[in-house]
């Protein structure tokens, strides 16, 4: 009988895998599963390979307890799109848990079912409108109270009322001041002046009350008209009438590299604090041109053109766009690079009687303000009804500082004094308080509405203070402006539908402010390293650098009797207090 060549390949597979230590396993055989998850195989003809099946069976279970370690790696691989979503969500609720906890006083005494209610579901929403690009957090109403300015260097003795602002006095040499910037951390400012050094100042050393000098960066010919650093506090990029733009590092104060591209003065510097745009750089020169910058690569990226003059400000946020002023073509241009478009905002706003009326009829709002902040505004409506009566009018020729408030809102100043708020859904201002900082010193100008106006207003007409400084705490209601008048003013964003905002403190310097910045930080003066918890921090203070000169940083067209000089502020800012007012509204 002939053998069955299929057969024959067959019992030689199973012969040799038989001498490599496998088991056969027939058609027919069952593999039930025992206690242990390991195979038993049931084959009445394989009394001879017992002791094999006992060997298989020890290699199943070292297996199954080396695949219940990396279960958990499988699981993620073969997880889908809204598996992961779920996964990510449940993880960061339960670090806003924890971070809300302690926030409201650490340890197990707290009522979750409380927490879960209400603060991390308004954490959540405030999270949801700051990637949408609005501004949500409000903090400005705490800060309405009376002013102690304390001097860092001393204790803080005051009443619980008022609040305690830690001061601090930089000294700007005999170069003026022109521009200003705070690391993210509040530890380090820079400061640039008309000298062509930028000076770095420890204003707290160590986190405590002494300040310092620790380094002076060197390398423009010329003035330095504006500085910069970066959201993660890695990069610090300065820029002047040189046509240079020098990016050096903050933790050893090493030149990086050199930008040379600008065909006149830089006056404009701004990083975004985005995770994809915080090592983007933007500057805006009087050149006319819009540039974009990789400072890790040191590259060029961009440039953008539109404006019909010199651009003097720039700002920009988390998107990949930025926001620029054009000075005297009196044009806002909010830069999408993105999508290689622009929207262009015109400016010039008018003060005349008609809008001073209007400004003065408005419905007056009921918000938090400081008896300062109550007298200023009470001055200010003074001198608005002066101006409606003697037919005065202002118009702005120049638009020269701009701060971003959230992605779509934004404000801008110029040399008519109007305070000007923006919405990039719209062309016009959506809301403008005139003459914001008030006129020049009366001197040789007469009361708008005497007798002798008619005769002196062609000759000397009323000159109001440009709006020289603008800055903002990003994403939320709070935002700041400074001239020559003296005072720098905090402004609260009106909540609800109707665009606005009202003053609610005034804080004294005297001299010509030619820059401002601002961050936040926790009470202990450090930065917090997990962003939930430092969106939740109990006390975040706000750190305020001020920079004055006695005549502003473009030219010398106005001079006073101040000394050259930065101005550091501490306010404290408290959320829960926040929280409980909105409660109690």
């Amino acid at each position: 009988m002939a053998k069955d060549r299929f057969l024959a390949q067959g019992v030689g597979r199973a012969s040799k895998r038989q001498r490599n230590g496998k088991k056969i396993i027939t058609k027919g055989a069952r593999h039930p599963r025992g206690d242990n998850g390991s195979a038993a195989l049931m084959d009445d003809g394989a009394s001879s390979d017992d002791q094999i099946g006992d060997t298989e069976n020890l290699e199943h279970m070292h297996e199954d307890d080396s695949l219940a370690e990396s279960s958990d790696d499988e699981m993620l691989q073969l997880e889908t799109a809204a598996d992961k979503r779920l996964r990510l969500a449940k993880q960061y609720i339960g670090k806003v848990q924890q971070a809300t906890a302690a926030a409201a006083g650490g340890g197990d005494d707290y009522d979750a079912a409380q927490i879960d209610r209400d603060l991390v579901a308004e954490r959540l929403v405030a999270d949801a409108n700051e990637r949408s690009g609005r501004w949500s957090r409000r903090i400005a109403a705490s800060l309405a109270r009376p002013l102690e300015l304390v001097r860092a260097n001393k204790a803080a003795k005051t009443t619980k009322p008022a609040m305690a602002v830690l001061t601090r006095s930089l000294p700007g040499g005999r170069d003026a001041v022109t521009c200003v910037a705070v690391t993210p951390d509040g530890r380090y400012v820079y400061v640039g002046a008309k000298g062509g050094t930028v000076a770095k100042w420890e204003w707290r050393r160590d986190g405590g009350n002494d300040s310092a000098r620790v380094a002076t960066l060197r390398g423009h010919s010329g003035a330095v008209l504006a500085v910069a650093v970066s959201s993660d506090g890695q990069f610090v990029a300065t820029g002047g009438r040189d046509r240079r733009i020098r990016v050096w590092t903050v933790a050893d104060d090493r030149l990086v590299g050199v930008f040379s591209q600008h065909k006149d003065a830089v006056t404009g510097l701004a990083f975004g604090c985005g995770r994809q745009t915080r090592h983007q750089l933007y500057s805006c020169a009087a050149d006319r041109m819009v540039k974009l910058w990789n400072v890790v690569e040191m590259a060029y990226i961009d440039t953008l053109f539109g404006h019909q003059d010199g651009a003097v400000a720039i700002a920009a946020l988390r998107r990949d766009q930025a926001l620029t002023a054009g000075a005297r073509d009196r044009s806002l241009r909010l830069w999408r690079v993105a999508d290689d478009s622009q929207l262009v905002f015109r400016a010039g706003a008018t003060t005349d009687r008609r809008r001073l009326t209007r400004m003065l009829s408005a419905d007056a709002t009921d918000h938090a303000a400081s008896p300062a902040a109550v007298s200023t505004t009470h001055a200010h409506a003074d001198l608005a009804r002066r101006l409606a009566a003697g037919d005065t009018e202002l118009r702005e020729h120049c638009v020269d500082a701009i701060a971003m408030v959230d992605e779509e809102t934004f404000v801008s100043g110029g040399d008519s004094g109007a305070l000007s708020l923006w919405s990039a859904h719209k062309k016009k201002p959506v809301f403008v308080v005139h003459v914001a900082h008030g006129l020049h010193s009366a001197g040789n100008h007469p009361d708008p509405a005497s007798a002798d106006a008619d005769a002196d207003s062609v000759a000397n007409p009323p000159r109001a203070r440009w709006i020289t400084a603008l800055a903002a705490v990003p994403f939320t209601d709070l935002f700041f402006s400074a001239s020559s008048d003296g005072f720098v003013r905090m402004w609260q964003l009106r909540p609800g539908k109707a665009p606005g905002f009202d003053l609610v403190n005034v804080i004294p310097v005297a001299g010509c402010v030619n820059g401002l910045s601002v961050c936040e930080v926790s009470s202990s003066g450090s930065s917090d390293a997990d962003a939930v918890s430092a969106s939740l921090s109990p006390v975040r203070d706000i750190v305020l650098a001020v920079a004055v000169a006695p005549e502003p940083r473009l030219g010398r067209w106005e001079k006073t009797k101040a000394r050259n000089a930065v101005k550091v502020f501490q306010l404290q800012a408290t959320v829960q207090q926040q929280q409980k007012q909105q409660q109690q509204r």
